[in-house]
């Protein structure tokens, strides 16, 4: 197994260009940023294998980080890592299927297992939205003595991060074998939701859900080509794809392809978008929903100038704008309505998650990925974010004389998913036909480098919605932002006080 191990991550990681500095010099310090999906979050499965392997294109230069991690013997115990049954594939696989995601899983956990004679298991409860409560239950009762016990919780980042503040996790700023400032856990995360030196949760390359949640723009490069639209990774690169040059792009492209005088989900359009991708929007432009104050703590800034500006930009361009396509299906279908016509040729670009990726492998026309465009040209650096069903990773306060061992190991997996796991997530994602698209690679590495998620987006739910008011009033088609935010302004920051005292009082 695990000469296997070597060449699966050989071959799946010359995938990948050494542009990672590149990517990183482009986008600056990370961010922050955090988007509640609700009822019908999870994407369905495609269904699509993604057995083939790539020729050797490109030296590899990713850093296997995992070699400079300390030996260990842990006397073949078990870690066993709670999870949501839908999400169970990102954290264990116990064969080998063909799936190259799959795959390398299997192999990153049997690397681990190996190298500090442990098995990885898992135990998985359900846990969608809408089974919050069971999966919370899960976690209460398994830390109180109820339920099958558990060295790791790989939860729902939306409401898992109430627990956090409820006091089931353990600061893992104060466990020695876990460093949480070291590049494989997201800086963006990291650095935005430590509160009085304390940091209960963490993301990174381990949480594969965070890779599939990330918003991306795809596009059409067929359509481009055809709308004489200029290069746009070279626009990226200058720090010119700004919201602005979007829209214009977006604005030229456009027609009624059934001739029936009305614009549905059977014509062209330059943008396809939802509720839940069009917040991404309020990310990539800089605007903060929690700003950091002196002491330490959180006050709330996301009412502001700039938001209303570009609510009152984005509003009439998604809902009075021949160019746009904005899916709100009764049904909940809107990611298929989307995938649909863009498959269909019947948009130049498309906003959604990278597991959509997955989903258009097949298309016949070539597509790329971008970055959401900066707010305008002073804006300094690209920011991104990823929905908030992926899955943090946290130590249960029930650990005990386990702690250190738990840890290094979620440590561990979180290191070698960096190094073998994510190009083979790269690979599911995008589409090869005689050559890889080395500029769409370039561009996840510049779109992971430049995570974002700001203190407002994590705690969205306990704090009352906050973050989901920008993509529900586009839906209700108000015209101003202003009126909804100032109703339920006081209660905002009420909630946020809250959590504020918490985190507070778990620091004592």
């Amino acid at each position: 197994m695990r000469n296997h191990a070597g060449v699966l991550r050989i071959l799946a990681l010359v995938l990948v260009l050494g542009m990672l500095t590149a990517a990183f010099a482009a986008c600056g310090a990370p961010a922050q940023d955090n988007e509640t999906k609700g009822p019908g979050d999870e994407t369905a499965d495609s269904g699509e294998k993604t057995s083939e392997t790539k020729p050797v294109e490109e030296e590899e230069t990713r850093e296997d980080y995992l070699a400079s991690f300390p030996a260990g013997d842990y006397g073949n115990e078990t870690i066993t890592i709670l999870c949501r049954t839908s999400k169970s594939y990102e954290v264990y696989a116990d064969h080998t299927t063909g799936d190259i995601v799959n795959d390398a899983i299997l192999d990153r956990n049997s690397r681990i297992q190996e190298m500090y004679n442990v098995r990885i298991d898992h135990y998985d409860v359900p846990g969608t939205w809408n089974d919050q409560s069971t999966f919370m239950s899960a976690v209460k009762n398994g830390i109180m003595g109820g339920e099958e016990p558990f060295d790791i919780v790989a939860g729902y980042l939306a409401y898992c991060a109430t627990l956090a503040m409820q006091g089931y996790f353990l600061n893992l700023r104060n466990i020695d074998t876990i460093d949480m400032d070291k590049p494989w856990w997201t800086q963006g995360f990291v650095q935005n939701n430590t509160i009085q030196d304390c940091l209960y949760f963490g993301i990174g390359d381990i949480s594969l859900t965070m890779w599939e949640g990330i918003y991306a723009l795809f596009y059409n490069k067929q359509i481009a080509q055809e709308n004489n639209v200029e290069n746009l990774y070279d626009l990226v690169d200058a720090k010119a794809w700004t919201l602005e040059t979007f829209m214009d792009i977006v604005n030229d492209v456009g027609a009624d392809l059934n001739g029936d005088q009305e614009y549905t989900n059977e014509d062209l359009y330059g943008f396809l978008t939802n509720r839940h991708s069009v917040r991404t929007f309020v990310t990539s432009c800089d605007i903060p929903m929690c700003t950091r104050t002196s002491d330490g703590l959180f006050e709330l800034t996301y009412f502001s100038d700039k938001l209303v500006e570009l609510y009152d930009t984005i509003e009439p361009f998604i809902n009075k704008n021949n160019s746009t396509f904005f899916s709100v299906p009764k049904d909940d279908s809107d990611v298929e309505e989307m995938v649909s016509m863009f498959m269909s040729d019947q948009a130049l670009f498309m906003s959604e998650t990278l597991e959509v990726g997955t989903m258009i492998r097949n298309m016949k026309s070539d597509f790329g990925v971008l970055p959401f465009p900066l707010y305008d040209e002073s804006q300094e650096n690209y920011k991104a974010h990823s929905y908030d069903g992926l899955s943090i990773f946290c130590i249960p306060t029930s650990s005990g004389d386990r702690t250190e061992m738990s840890a290094r190991i979620m440590d561990a997996l979180c290191a070698e998913s960096s190094y073998s796991v994510v190009p083979v997530f790269y690979d599911s994602v995008m589409k090869y036909k005689v050559s890889r698209d080395m500029d769409s690679i370039r561009m996840l590495n510049l779109i992971r480098s430049c995570l974002y998620f700001d203190f407002g987006f994590v705690h969205a739910v306990p704090i009352g919605g906050l973050f989901q008011i920008f993509g529900d009033e586009i839906v209700n088609k108000n015209p101003s932002i202003t009126s909804t935010y100032k109703s339920n302004e006081s209660k905002y920051e009420s909630k946020l006080q809250d959590i504020l005292d918490a985190y507070t009082a778990l620091a004592d």
